[in-house]
């Protein structure tokens, strides 16, 4: 069950261009459902009751944000983007650094997976404080994996412990900066938050997901995040 003496910052990294996108603005600023994929994907953070606050970090004089409808929400907290995405994520921690105490978690969630359900996040949040040990949400493989060597030869890769990670994903404060600082002092390449928590060779669990949590990284995956959204909706009205 979920101590109500723990607390939960949400980090959402917003200060990418999104390339892939084809698009003279941000992908996390494209027209979604009656928002933008950035506002739907905070409010189902701000949906989440387990939630206290959630840091949504831009880019400097970024000139879209002013016009999200959570611009002056009371549990919104802006930071200013970095470099790369480890980068935001440290300058969203350090936003925070004054309102941490001694084990309280960070939930790190992509601001193009506007698709994530609130029930999986409250599940990866119970995981977490449930067994004190950080948590990602996963979807299994389903797929044949094939592997291709040097030489050209393909080899078949055993799927049954191969998962797709997705966010959000979450881990003690302190343990996350610091995994965070030490791989960029030593160069590791760091594609999630994870993958930081790895390096420093802690523990962390999976947590299933659903496979309807999708990123949006090229035009197509607008349409059928779109999809994704109003089954959900249809679902929850039956």
């Amino acid at each position: 069950m979920h101590n109500k003496n723990t607390t939960v910052y949400g980090i959402v990294p917003a200060a990418g261009v999104g390339t892939r996108m084809q698009s003279s603005i941000p992908k996390q600023y494209l027209g979604f459902g009656e928002s933008t994929v950035l506002d739907a994907t905070l409010a189902r953070l701000l949906d989440t009751a387990l939630i206290d606050k959630v840091v949504v970090v831009i880019q400097a004089n970024d000139d879209y944000w002013p016009s999200s409808r959570y611009f002056s929400h009371d549990n919104i907290i802006v930071a200013e983007g970095g470099a790369q995405r480890a980068d935001s994520v440290l300058n969203g921690i350090r936003a925070i650094k004054p309102l941490l105490t001694t084990g309280d978690w960070l939930l790190v969630h992509d601001a193009a997976r506007p698709c994530v359900r609130v029930s999986d996040i409250e599940r990866l949040i119970e995981a977490c404080v449930g067994r004190d040990t950080g948590a990602i949400l996963a979807t299994r493989i389903n797929d044949t994996v094939k592997q291709e060597s040097d030489d050209g030869s393909i080899g078949t890769i055993d799927r049954t412990r191969l998962w797709r990670a997705l966010t959000p994903q979450m881990f003690k404060a302190d343990e996350l900066e610091n995994a965070l600082v030490n791989a960029k002092k030593a160069g590791l390449l760091i594609t999630d938050e994870a993958s930081a928590i790895e390096q420093a060779g802690q523990a962390l669990q999976i947590v299933e997901a659903s496979s309807d949590n999708i990123k949006i990284t090229e035009p197509a995956d607008l349409d059928l995040a779109n999809f994704y959204i109003n089954q959900q909706e249809k679902t929850a009205c039956e």
